[in-house]
């Protein structure tokens, strides 16, 4: 039992959610699994713990909110995929901006991940 005793409750996990603009969403005002674009998990908080980073995919590809499946995100098969911090800072710098070589460099990096 020596192994049980030394888990602590400083093992957290904080889970930031962004939306279709970029901004990060409040955890009350989440009600849809579908409503976020990209996430944060950071594993043990307090010790500068580990981030990870996830967007939405579909198709293989990072999920446009402004392109032709936009509007009909609800009823597509889309998920959430582990990327890196480039390939994700990229990909929510697109979500911000709009402008569509972020979300080209975002593509490529999803390829290389």
């Amino acid at each position: 039992m020596k192994y049980v005793e030394k888990i602590t409750q400083s093992d957290t996990r904080e889970i930031t959610l962004f939306g279709r603009t970029g901004e990060e969403l409040n955890k009350d005002a989440v009600h849809n699994k579908r409503s976020h674009f990209a996430k944060i998990i950071k594993d043990n908080v307090e010790q500068a713990g580990v981030s990870t980073y996830y967007i939405k995919i579909y198709q293989s590809t990072p999920f446009d909110p402004m392109g032709p499946y936009g509007r009909r995100e609800r009823n597509l098969d889309t998920q959430m995929r582990r990327v890196s911090k480039n390939t994700f800072d990229y990909y929510m710098t697109y979500l911000k901006t709009n402008n569509s070589i972020y979300l080209t460099k975002a593509q490529r990096g999803f390829l290389n991940d």
